[in-house]
């Protein structure tokens, strides 16, 4: 499968292991990294980091759009971003001059049916997409997002979610766009860990692309106060692939500005848009690790 992941790379650290697992995973062919939301140029240095670390300097990197759609919704940026990493080795390194919303649009265009758009972070540039490139984005094979939650249906289970939440507009335009989307939620996307443990046997490995996911982890680990985090974009990258780890229903969405929860109601099987509801959490971590360890074990660029 041909795929693009639009992240917003450096604040959690799942979007950096999300991108390990689909570099990883045989089954994707990665044509590109879109970067999403604020200080993009800081996430651009980290994605182009992690990239050479892992030895895949030949995937474009493009800069999408740094605010929601509203212009008066609040950009977050948490300000840990980019702090303690060496990225003196990419600063000279430059991205695409395209545009990512461009750079989607293109991609789809000249692959009909056969890209998937994975969306790991705001939804802006997947909303502006659809809003401005409609024939190209009907290109796409489809969208895939962490994004939302499922609580049950009816407003009364509606539920509030970071990157939905950022930037609610984009995710109503994709959502009514007509376009497959398959939302990979809180409510399972909560079942999966990454340790301590974990984290240890990822040091263990011992060379620069190691140290580079640990540094993270480990300060991401420091901003949350816990010692094990949620793999949110790695599993919505793994149910790209492997539709087996999930269960998803047919739903519509009801897109709530004010409160920036998206309530779910019940659809017939002919919706565009289904939603996961269950996770083989078991089955993803043994997929998830074996995969992570393989490609940081296989860097080229070792200490």
């Amino acid at each position: 499968m041909d795929v693009i992941i639009d992240t917003d790379i450096g604040t959690d650290v799942d979007d950096a292991y999300a991108i390990l697992l689909a570099l990883a995973s045989p089954e994707l062919n990665v044509r590109g990294i879109t970067l999403v939301h604020a200080h993009i140029d800081v996430r651009a240095k980290i994605a182009m980091k992690l990239l050479r670390l892992a030895g895949r300097m030949d995937v474009p990197i493009a800069l999408g759009e740094r605010t929601p759609l509203r212009s008066e919704r609040p950009v977050i940026w948490m300000g840990h971003e980019g702090k303690g990493l060496d990225l003196a080795d990419v600063k000279h390194l430059k991205p695409e001059s395209e545009h990512a919303v461009t750079f989607i649009a293109r991609l789809a265009a000249e692959n009909p049916g056969k890209l998937t758009l994975i969306t790991i972070g705001p939804m802006t540039n997947a909303g502006m997409l659809v809003r401005d490139h409609p024939r190209e984005a009907a290109c796409l094979h489809g969208i895939v997002s962490m994004a939302s939650t499922f609580l049950g249906f009816g407003r009364e289970n509606a539920g509030r979610e970071h990157n939905a939440a950022v930037d609610p507009e984009a995710i109503d335009i994709v959502l009514r766009s007509g376009l497959p989307v398959l939302l990979v939620g809180l409510n399972v996307t909560q079942q999966t860990w990454l340790t301590l443990e974990n984290l240890a046997q990822i040091s263990s490995c011992g060379n620069k692309l190691s140290s580079f996911m640990c540094d993270m982890t480990r300060k991401w680990f420091e901003v949350v106060g816990k010692d094990a985090v949620n793999m949110h974009d790695p599993l919505a990258v793994a149910a790209t692939f492997d539709p087996e780890l999930v269960k998803a229903v047919p739903v519509s969405a009801e897109v709530d500005f004010s409160s920036e929860k998206i309530a779910y109601h019940d659809a017939n099987t002919h919706s565009n848009v289904r939603i996961c509801t269950k996770v083989d959490s078991d089955r993803f971590h043994r997929l998830f690790y074996e995969r992570v360890m393989r490609i940081i074990n296989d860097s080229h660029d070792c200490q």
